[in-house]
């Protein structure tokens, strides 16, 4: 048995030995250069797009996507600008326009009230005066004596001439064509020295009814067409004037006082 494990530690001395390890002057052994390999792929894919690039196909498919997606960037991008500008145009414009308008509004309240004032104030210089319609015209009358006779005889008002600051016939004769007109007399206009006497005058009107005489008060034109339409009203039953101002009597038996179109609409 012991000349056996000499036997076989002999052969593991032989086997070892025979894997020679390299030696300095030994040559080394050749390796693949990848260096070269790297080099010639990118050759080959340097070719290839610029064979595609140059090819006319790829030109036309390039310039086909890639127009219609510029253009559809620039378009949005140019949209949203000119959109925003415009809203921002616009909301200014409104803003000015909401001025202008609210501008116009208050013009227009200063004009009503502005307008009211001078009604108002023209209305009261009238206060003395007194329109009287139904009296017959004659040649070279005296308008204070036909005023005088009036009172004294149809109303059982005192009335003298120095009570009377001034009177006359209003507007001109009507035209003989129209034969209604010519012969409608007009209307006296008399401004008594006091408001006294113009009141006496004025509330003894009642004891003209059936005489086919009106005593009205002088209105302003303004006050004269407020008063028709009330008068016209559907929903008016009664309608008087007291210095200067409009009232009337409702389906309601209610009084109102009426100083501009707005009341009239309000009647109920």
């Amino acid at each position: 048995m012991p000349p056996k494990k000499a036997t076989n530690a002999a052969k593991s001395t032989s086997t070892r030995r025979q894997v020679r390890e390299p030696q300095p002057n030994d040559e080394p052994t050749p390796q693949p250069n990848t260096d070269l390999i790297h080099v010639d792929i990118i050759d080959s894919i340097r070719q290839e797009l610029n064979a595609a690039i140059n090819s006319d196909d790829f030109c036309t498919n390039l310039i086909c996507k890639l127009v219609p997606a510029i253009a559809e960037a620039v378009k949005e991008k140019v949209c949203k600008e000119i959109h925003d500008t415009f809203q921002l145009e616009l909301s200014k414009k409104q803003t000015q326009l909401d001025d202008a308008r609210e501008e116009i509004c208050q013009l227009r309240r200063d004009l009503t009230a502005t307008q009211d004032s001078a009604d108002r104030q023209e209305q009261y210089s009238r206060r003395n005066c007194l329109r009287i319609q139904g009296i017959p015209e004659s040649p070279g009358e005296s308008t204070d004596e036909l005023v005088i006779n009036l009172a004294t005889e149809k109303l059982n008002v005192t009335l003298t001439p120095g009570e009377i600051d001034r009177s006359h016939r209003i507007s001109p004769r009507p035209r003989a064509n129209n034969i209604a007109n010519a012969t409608r007399p007009r209307a006296i206009i008399v401004k008594l020295t006091s408001y006294n006497t113009r009141d006496r005058i004025y509330r003894a009107r009642t004891s003209l009814k059936g005489t086919r005489i009106y005593i009205n008060e002088d209105l302003t034109r303004r006050n004269q067409e407020l008063f028709a339409r009330a008068r016209k009203h559907e929903r008016v039953n009664r309608s008087w004037t007291l210095d200067g101002k409009i009232f009337v009597i409702d389906g309601n038996d209610h009084k109102h006082h009426i100083a501009n179109t707005e009341d009239l609409a309000r009647l109920r």
